[in-house]
């Protein structure tokens, strides 16, 4: 297994054999998990500059932030099955455009990105819209 988390420690309970510099190693990725947090460092991880070094075939998965993957490496990946195919649930561009080239892949799945849904976000945006449809609707 291969980890590129520079946040990551070995615990021992998992066979690691490197924890290589990004993206040292990516040619031997079946898979590319980004989990990462957008800031300068991180924007534009995956670019048209890595797409070469890629494994034929990868399958790339984005559950971070948007801004991390330029799309259009990714899309460029796709049109040359570089890429097999991408999941992603965060977008460099949100929302994802009925129009946007990612969509022409039946492969690829897109998802919505909930990382504030916790139980307490949820019950403060549902009395936020109930009594913002009140005040519209001139219920008190």
């Amino acid at each position: 297994m291969r980890v590129y988390d520079s946040a990551y420690r070995d615990t021992g309970d998992l066979p690691i054999l490197a924890n290589p510099a990004w993206p040292d190693g990516i040619e031997q990725c079946d898979f590319l998990v980004f989990t990462a947090p957008l800031n300068p460092s991180t924007r534009h991880m995956f670019s048209r500059t890595v797409l070469p070094r890629v494994k034929p075939g990868v399958r790339i998965v984005n559950v971070g932030r948007g801004p991390v993957i330029e799309e259009a490496a990714l899309v460029a990946g796709l049109q040359s099955e570089a890429i097999h195919s991408v999941a992603l649930d965060v977008f460099e561009t949100e929302p994802l455009g009925p129009g946007n080239a990612l969509r022409q892949y039946p492969l690829n799945i897109f998802g919505s990105h909930n990382a504030s849904n916790t139980r307490d976000a949820v019950r403060r945006v549902s009395h936020l819209a109930i009594e913002r449809l009140f005040g519209f609707l001139g219920i008190a």
